[in-house]
C-alpha cells in the first residue's frame, strides 16, 4: 500500500489510476476493489509492482526503492511510534517496529541486537526471497524512521541480503549519532 501512496503522491492521481489499470489482473481488479494490506495479495504482485515502478517510473534506479522506505518512515512514524519520536529513541523505535513488523508488512521476523548504544546488528528473516526493491525500502524506512527518533549520521552496511542469499535473510550493520 506504501508504495501505490508513494506513486500517487509523486506522480499524481491519473497516474495512479493508470498504474492500477496496469497491475490488475483477471482475480484481482485494483480499480473496482479497495486496496487491502498485503498479505491479501498473492507474493508475486509485489515482485510486479515494485518491476513496474523500476521500469516506467523509477528510470531503472533501484535506489528510488529507498527513498520510497525513507518517504513510507515520514507517513507511518507519527501513527504507530510517536512516542519513540517525542522521546528521540532510535533504538526503542526499532524494536517496536520489530514486535509490530508482522502486522505492519505481513512477513518476516527481525531481530535486533546492540552492540553499543549507536551500533547495533539487524537481521531480518524474511522467510522467502524477496527482490532487492524490497531489502531497500526496508532500509530506507529503517534509516528514515530512525532520523524521526533523533539518530543522525546513519550508516546501514548491508552484510547479506535475501535477494541474493538463499537462506531469505537479510542482515545489516547499522552505525549512527545520537543528538
Amino acid at each position: 500500500m506504501s508504495r501505490l501512496e508513494y506513486l500517487e503522491k509523486r506522480f499524481g492521481a491519473e497516474i495512479y489510476r493508470q498504474f492500477l489499470k496496469k497491475i490488475s489482473t483477471e482475480n484481482i481488479n485494483f480499480i473496482r476493489q479497495p486496496l487491502e494490506g498485503a498479505m491479501s495479495y498473492p507474493d508475486t504482485m509485489l515482485s510486479t509492482i515494485d518491476q513496474i515502478l523500476l521500469e516506467d517510473f523509477f528510470n531503472n534506479n533501484i535506489e528510488e526503492f529507498r527513498t520510497l522506505g525513507k518517504w513510507s518512515a515520514d507517513n507511518f512514524m507519527y501513527r504507530f511510534f510517536s512516542q519513540y519520536a517525542d522521546e528521540r529513541l532510535p533504538l526503542d523505535f526499532l524494536a517496536q517496529y520489530g514486535r509490530l513488523r508482522y502486522y505492519l508488512i505481513g512477513a518476516g521476523e527481525m531481530i535486533l541486537q546492540t552492540i553499543k548504544p549507536t551500533q547495533f546488528e539487524l537481521l531480518i528473516d524474511y522467510g522467502q526471497k524477496i527482490p532487492k526493491s524490497v531489502c531497500l525500502s526496508e532500509q530506507g524506512f529503517i534509516e528514515g524512521g530512525m532520523e524521526q527518533c533523533g539518530a543522525r549520521e546513519i550508516s546501514i552496511i548491508e552484510q547479506v541480503c535475501a535477494s541474493e542469499s538463499d537462506n531469505f535473510t537479510c542482515h545489516f550493520s547499522v552505525n549512527f549519532e545520537a543528538k
